[in-house]
């Protein structure tokens, strides 16, 4: 027969009092950290950008393949988002990536030229056109779409996205993640760190027991599918040995504790510093000659350009705030239209219209409506104002973006040098 526990009388105090174990100061737990692939990736290609981006809250620049894998990856989406066949027809899928696309301007988008966008969008309707054509008839409804999930682990709460999962039955898995870049190369950490929240997921057992009526203890996931759209080629990784795992999550962990203790050292290169969009703020970067990335001569020869452009900049932005101060000066002299002449020069001072649309989103939204985006060539105000003008455009959409524009009137100078 066991005997009864005895009952753990309170510690005595340190004068003697007793001091119950609740009353105790208790260790501060530590809290969970929210991680991802992205978040190890960056971080181990220099913290201090791990900084500014995740600390800071400094937004990067917009990058062009971003916004273009984006799109490829909405219009894929909603081709699959069906919750039985038929699937949507291609024209469909088409309309879907257009309105996806049109949601934001070129500028938005990352790109500088208009025309590099819309080529970039023809080349998003011929890959889509090729894809469906590709697997037309052999469409299949997958596991989930987009799966998003957050697993916490060793003090860690995990997010993955997986663009898609497929269910081979018998407690196994394959995660499909599509590519739209030049090519393909495989990422261990990716594969690693999907690989093992998947497993550790037990959401993924609930689904699979509702969708296919399996009860399975655990899953386990086959192998990872990289899907190249472009080429319309798959190239499939099998599932890593537990030893990898184990490898790569401590060297995860060792990530995490590093950004909670607040290790944010610089890590100079000339492949992270290249296109990095924190050079302004990177004390490393600007730190002296020292502490750059070393150069060759011709890096040298472009510092030595950029330096000249900048100070060119300099004097340029110093004159036109000058140019600004002499013309308001002219009109509060002469405030009607007309020619004003000296001794070398001759002015014509005209009336010119200046209009302003300053929620961007409402017009954007005005333009998707009637189908404006791509009439308009961009999000540009004299693009837009043209629209207020042209008969074709319907009287419904230029009397809503009239009500989200405003119109004053300015002096225009027209320069003429004395012969």
């Amino acid at each position: 027969m066991k005997k009864p526990k005895k009952t753990e009388e309170p510690a005595p105090g340190l004068f003697g009092a007793a001091v119950s174990p609740a009353a105790l100061p208790q260790k501060k737990a530590k809290s969970v950290f929210s991680f991802s692939y992205s978040k190890l990736a960056l971080y181990e290609e220099c913290p201090l950008k791990y900084k500014f981006k995740y600390v800071d809250r400094i937004k990067e620049e917009p990058k062009t393949y971003f916004s273009f894998g984006h799109s490829i990856h909405h219009a894929l989406e909603f081709l699959y988002a069906v919750k039985a066949p038929p699937f949507p027809a291609a024209g469909s899928v088409l309309e879907e990536f257009k309105r996806d696309w049109n949601l934001k301007s070129y500028l938005e988008k990352g790109y500088r030229d208009p025309a590099k966008a819309d080529e970039d969008y023809q080349k998003g309707i011929e890959m889509l056109s090729a894809y469906y054509r590709h697997h037309d008839g052999r469409f299949k409804l997958p596991f989930l779409l987009e799966y998003v999930t957050d697993v916490e682990v060793d003090g860690l709460l995990v997010r993955i996205i997986a663009d898609k999962i497929e269910y081979l039955g018998h407690g196994e898995l394959a995660l499909v993640d599509y590519k739209t870049g030049k090519d393909v190369k495989r990422q261990p950490d990716q594969l690693h760190m999907y690989q093992k929240i998947c497993e550790l997921d037990p959401r993924l057992c609930e689904r699979v027991h509702e969708v296919y009526g399996d009860s399975v203890p655990a899953l386990r996931v086959k192998q990872m599918l990289y899907y190249h759209v472009p080429t319309l080629k798959e190239y499939a990784f099998d599932r890593a040995e537990d030893a990898e795992i184990s490898v790569f999550w401590e060297r995860a962990l060792g990530v995490a504790e590093n950004i909670r203790g607040r290790r944010f050292d610089p890590a100079p290169g000339e492949r992270q510093c290249a296109w990095c969009d924190y050079k302004k703020l990177c004390p490393h970067y600007y730190g002296g000659e020292n502490s750059r990335p070393s150069q060759s001569p011709e890096g040298d020869v472009v510092g030595e350009l950029a330096d000249r452009y900048g100070r060119l900049r300099e004097k340029i932005d110093g004159l036109n705030a000058q140019l600004d101060e002499v013309k308001a000066r002219l009109v509060s002299i002469s405030p009607a239209p007309g020619v004003l002449a000296g001794k070398e020069y001759e002015l014509e001072l005209r009336r010119a219209e200046k209009w302003e649309f300053k929620d961007r989103e409402a017009v954007i939204g005005v333009l998707n409506e009637f189908n404006l985006y791509q009439k308009a060539l961009g999000l540009t105000v004299k693009n837009i104002v043209a629209l207020l003008s042209d008969p074709a455009v319907p009287e419904a959409a230029r009397e809503k973006l009239l009500r989200h524009a405003e119109k004053s009137g300015v002096f225009d100078i027209n320069l003429r040098k004395k012969e």
